[in-house]
């Protein structure tokens, strides 16, 4: 499972597995704001509310990395 996950993530060139793992980080703070939330469903105070703030600020700045890749790429 492992494998195939890491195959899938390299791709076919360093570009491309970059580009994944930056996509990958995106997902993942999206993934966290999501719990954190949802999890204000329950307590507004506190984890939840952190949860989403951390979840959102590394959403951000993975989209900021990917924008100034996809940048600093063209002009190669």
């Amino acid at each position: 499972m492992k494998a195939k996950i890491r195959h899938a993530l390299h791709g076919h060139g360093r570009h491309e597995a970059i580009e994944r793992y930056i996509i990958l980080g995106i997902i993942m703070g999206v993934v966290l704001a999501g719990i954190g939330t949802a999890a204000t469903v329950l307590d507004t105070k506190g984890v939840p509310a952190i949860l989403a703030m951390v979840g959102s600020f590394i959403t951000f700045i993975f989209t900021v990395i990917l924008v100034f890749y996809w940048l600093v790429r063209r002009d190669e």
